[in-house]
């Protein structure tokens, strides 16, 4: 695919000027909360409070510390889903939320701030999640729903937007894989990547992560994700590795690039992978774009991304890129849907242009934003 492709098996780390590297921060300390204090925050989890629902419970909105801090409280439904990790001991999506969270901190997460440590009521063994608030709702609002979390209509995120959110989770998804152990995140979808009022991506919701151990055998965690995003190689503990997490990456970038849900019945074939595979194989890439956007000003900008999301949901796991490798594509990607490049390399051409006489000194129109 010549100058456009992402296919290295290898790169060089460089340093991205357009955002900071983030660097997880270990060992950092968790507040603990009284369950009545967290009552009284929320309202008493009234409907006003309620931000979404999950497989897990609930999330509320809540006004912490006489008001100055703003937080999310997540609730877990009294007859949650339980899972075990790749350790002997069994967890609760929140305990392993907890145990994740609180040896991490990065600046792409949506970090963990305390827990309850106590319960109102022993009957129903509730442990509530304080987690950083995130002003902009989820990507899956921001992509599929017509309305803004104030319910003002809103328009579709452009290209900008969304070619920076995919490098912003990329590098979340990196700083999983890179520590040791590596942990899996293994529900990375739309609804679990938050916008923050910065209009930045988080991603969240670590109850299903788990942290592989030297002996991938020694792993007990039941099989689990969001059928769509799920990795169909992913069908015994044993299965489960860091290109399980690829795969869903990849599900989510056709999303990102298509406007498509995951699974939708309302399009034939209903999956977006079965939609997109053979598109892509035929380098149909206008065909994958967002209608309500359309193609990028730069279409390569679109084949670039489409052909990550091709080799993320790759049926063999070997032939998958790992997520260092997508980080450094998605940054490549990101310098090319950059407004000020096709500014600046349009002057540049207008202007060496002008040096060898070859147009005239009437402004020319440059290229139209792919915004």
């Amino acid at each position: 695919m010549g100058y456009l492709s992402c296919r290295s098996r290898s790169s060089t780390s460089t340093v991205d000027p357009l955002i900071p590297k983030s660097k997880p921060i270990h060992r950092t300390a968790i507040r603990t909360f009284l369950y009545e204090d967290l009552v009284s925050a929320t309202h008493g989890f009234s409907k006003d409070s309620l931000l979404g629902r999950g497989s897990h419970g609930c999330v509320y909105k809540a006004l912490l510390d006489n008001g100055k801090l703003i937080a999310a409280v997540k609730k877990p439904s009294s007859n949650g889903p339980r899972d075990s990790t790749c350790s002997s001991t069994s967890y609760g999506p929140d305990d392993n939320e907890i145990e994740i969270l609180s040896s991490i901190r990065c600046s792409r997460f949506v970090n963990l701030l305390g827990y309850t440590s106590g319960v109102a009521n022993q009957q129903q063994q509730q442990r509530l999640l304080v987690v950083e608030y995130m002003a902009n709702g989820t990507l899956h609002d921001n992509l599929h729903s017509s309305v803004d979390s104030g319910g003002h209509s809103s328009e579709p995120p452009g290209w900008i937007d969304r070619v920076r959110w995919a490098h912003q989770i990329a590098r979340a998804v990196d700083s999983l894989h890179s520590m040791d152990p590596p942990v899996i995140h293994r529900d990375i979808k739309s609804s679990n990547v938050l916008i923050d009022r910065r209009r930045d991506a988080r991603l969240g919701d670590f109850g299903l992560a788990v942290r592989l151990t030297a002996d991938p055998f020694r792993c007990t965690a039941r099989p689990a994700g969001t059928l769509g995003y799920i990795d169909p190689a992913y069908v015994t503990p044993e299965d489960l590795s860091v290109k399980s997490d690829v795969f869903s990456f990849g599900i989510l970038l056709l999303e990102m690039m298509s406007g498509r849900k995951a699974i939708d019945v309302g399009y034939s074939p209903p999956s977006a992978v079965d939609w997109a595979a053979p598109i892509i194989g035929r380098r149909g890439f206008v065909e994958l774009c967002d209608p309500r956007i359309g193609p990028p000003g730069d279409l390569g900008v679109a084949e670039m991304v489409a052909e990550l999301a091709g080799r993320c949901v790759e049926g063999k796991a070997e032939r998958r890129p790992s997520m260092a490798e997508a980080v450094e594509c998605l940054r490549k990607v990101r310098r090319r849907a950059s407004p000020s490049r096709g500014k600046n390399v349009w002057g540049g051409i207008v202007a060496a242009a002008k040096r060898r006489g070859r147009v005239s000194d009437v402004p020319v129109e440059g290229p139209r934003s792919n915004s």
